[in-house]
């Protein structure tokens, strides 16, 4: 995947001479100074072609005599220089070519050490000049660098070093903004620049995996949205991608194999191919995915491993497990072939028409293009049409011979009185008298019912039993699934440890676990039955 910016940028929307003057003189101004430590020490800084469009992207677009942008983000894996260019950009407007009078600018850090780095790259990068060292103050105990030539300074801060209100800000910086547990620095900075001519805030992090997080929102946004105030690049691999992939690095690095060492990142990539532990948070770290850094219980490797194109037959014996939504959200059902030996998946998902962009944005997740490609079945309206689903597994019911079906107790009622308005034939095992229809079995949600299904579905997927035809949003909320274990070791998929879907994931789980409950392996016949069962030897 190439770097994503907004279509303004592509189109080079208000871009003026004067505009792409004003960039080539930062541009001037930061390859004038020189690398202080490491690779190159003593040298001039040489901004790369990429770093070099993000700030032509970033000062070029005007309205008048005034910069467009207002806010900015450039989202990068780790260890692709995202310092060097924060402190290269504090200093073009603390004593470069976009200072001003009595401005104010902070880089801006989740912790006090994080924030001690970036002041320390702007302390060495002054010393090493001995211009800018004659020009500026460097005051260590308050994390500040002064310019007493126009009254402007720079300034450190960190999320837990106390309030932040009164800043007036003409420029922030947030480093790693995706590694923030609480808006409320960011919030500050973001609400207090009303009094500047041209305020300008800068984020620069890998991304969260979190799709409500503010870093989130931000990059959806200025990538949708056609507002050229807000200027997005963003270096990522394909959700799908192998983390062994040399392109799928080279799409979230964009320094790989310049200032990013490519053995480093394959021994990350070798190290996180063998423990799947790792494996999330290499795709979060380095593939800058939004990928949740908790282990998830299946990794997508052993996910994809299990990706045959097998599918249910028709006719066949089945079970079905149902994972109802709340009255906006996802409804799983998912299948599984009953016949020992094996688990064929078969996959439906339904979703409120109204909702579906909507929750696209918010999750981060293309449910709209599922929809378009058969993965998803958005009925009309803003809410769970239960009467649809229970027409769904009706219809299920009449095409396989569904042997059981296991649901979560939450809101079946309201299922079940769609069963008998629609009549079709159904009863609960336990409950109500055995007949023919649907067999409903309860399937609790706690340690007691999940921990022996989550082992199920573990084992099937470790021995190559699990078979599916690569369902991108079942794939999806496999990606999600995290466990929760209790003190006796005992597991549980759980909804609240993530704020992406799983759904599809618990239904599999469950569908899985009542197989394994109820299939029983045949028994071997011992070798004296073999050569003759009718003897006694």
């Amino acid at each position: 995947m190439a770097v994503q910016r907004p279509e303004w940028a592509r189109r080079g929307d208000g871009v003026t001479k004067a505009g792409l003057a004003r960039a080539q003189r930062v541009i001037d101004f930061i390859e004038l100074l020189k690398v202080p430590s490491g690779e190159g020490q003593g040298g001039l800084m040489k901004l790369r072609p990429w770093q070099k469009q993000f700030i032509i992207d970033l000062y070029a677009p005007h309205k008048g005599a005034n910069r467009k942008v207002r806010r900015a983000i450039l989202s990068v894996a780790r260890k692709n220089g995202k310092t060097a260019i924060i402190a290269a950009i504090a200093l073009a407007h603390l004593v470069g070519p976009e200072a001003i009078l009595n401005g104010e600018i902070y880089s801006a850090a989740n912790d006090r050490e994080q924030a001690g780095q970036v002041f320390k790259f702007i302390r060495q990068l002054v010393e090493a000049d001995e211009e800018l060292a004659q020009i500026l103050t460097i005051v260590p105990s308050t994390k500040t660098v002064v310019c007493k030539q126009n009254g402007s300074f720079y300034r450190a801060l960190s999320a837990d070093a106390g309030t932040k209100h009164g800043l007036n800000p003409s420029v922030w910086i947030y480093d790693e903004l995706a590694q923030s547990r609480n808006s409320e620095l960011y919030d500050v900075l973001n609400t207090s620049q009303g009094a500047r001519q041209e305020p300008l805030g800068l984020v620069i992090s890998t991304q969260s995996p979190d799709p409500e997080h503010p870093l989130s929102k931000l990059i959806d946004d200025g990538l949708v949205a056609n507002d050229d105030r807000i200027l997005v690049h963003l270096y990522c691999a394909d959700d799908e991608a192998d983390i062994l992939d040399r392109a799928a690095w080279e799409a979230a690095n964009p320094a790989l194999g310049d200032f990013r060492s490519i053995e480093d990142l394959a021994a990350l990539a070798d190290e996180a191919g063998r423990q799947k532990s790792k494996e999330a948070a290499f795709r979060n770290l380095y593939l800058n995915q939004r990928v949740d850094q908790q282990t998830p219980l299946i990794a997508r490797s052993e996910w994809k491993a299990c990706q045959t194109g097998d599918k249910l037959v028709p006719g066949e014996d089945i079970y079905l497990a149902l994972d109802l939504s709340g009255v906006h959200d996802l409804t799983a059902l998912l299948g599984v072939s009953a016949k020992h030996g094996e688990e064929r998946l078969g996959a439906w998902f339904w979703k409120p028409k109204e909702f579906v962009k909507d929750h696209a944005h918010r999750d981060r997740a293309p449910y709209d293009v599922w929809a378009a490609d058969g993965w998803l079945e958005t009925p009309p309206g803003r809410a769970v049409d239960y009467s649809y689903v229970a027409r769904q597994i009706g219809d299920i019911a009449d095409e396989y011979n569904v042997v059981g079906l296991a649901y979560d107790r939450w809101r079946i009622e309201q299922l079940l009185s769609e069963f008998q308005r629609l009549g079709i034939s159904a009863y609960i095992e336990g409950k109500d008298t055995a007949r023919d229809g649907i067999r409903l079995i309860p399937w609790g949600q706690g340690f007691r019912d999940m921990s022996p299904a989550v082992e199920a579905l573990e084992a099937s997927v470790v021995h190559r039993r699990l078979k599916h035809e690569g369902n991108p949003l079942l794939g999806f909320c496999f990606a999600n699934a995290i466990v929760v274990s209790d003190p006796s070791g005992n597991r549980k998929l759980d909804k609240s440890k993530t704020r992406f879907r799983i759904d599809g994931a618990v239904a599999a789980a469950m569908a899985i676990g009542l197989k394994a409950r109820e299939v029983v392996e045949a028994p071997v016949a011992s070798f004296w039955e073999v050569l003759d069962p009718s003897k006694s030897y």
